[in-house]
């Protein structure tokens, strides 16, 4: 995906951001998960756990869960929370795009 390609579709695209390194994360609200799909040598899917809080009308990302990797084989309409855990290095490489992910979207997250 070229440059501008990228920047029109995280412009339209409020659930959703691709990022310079080939990464992206995407906000699958009917299952309360954002999915983050990572590129390179470790290369995998894994699904953040977010919780709805109904007295602010925002969803939070659940820190409290060891954050995982999916397992292949694990249907991709199912959420999975049984494959191995993220590195320290992983995490805060996912913390740091999450933040720039809740950001963008002040109306539905609370920030990190």
């Amino acid at each position: 995906m070229t440059s501008l390609t990228r920047r029109f579709y995280n412009l339209f695209f409020r659930s959703a951001h691709r990022f310079d390194d080939g990464s992206a994360l995407y906000y699958l609200i009917r299952n309360d998960i954002i999915r983050y799909y990572s590129v390179g040598d470790n290369h995998g899917i894994a699904d953040i756990p977010t919780v709805y809080d109904a007295q602010k009308g925002l969803s939070r990302i659940d820190q409290r869960v060891d954050w995982r990797w999916r397992e292949p084989t694990i249907p991709l309409s199912e959420v999975s929370s049984s494959g191995p855990a993220l590195s320290d290095t992983e995490k805060a490489e996912l913390f740091t795009k999450l933040r720039f992910f809740v950001t963008k979207q002040p109306n539905s997250f609370e920030p990190l």
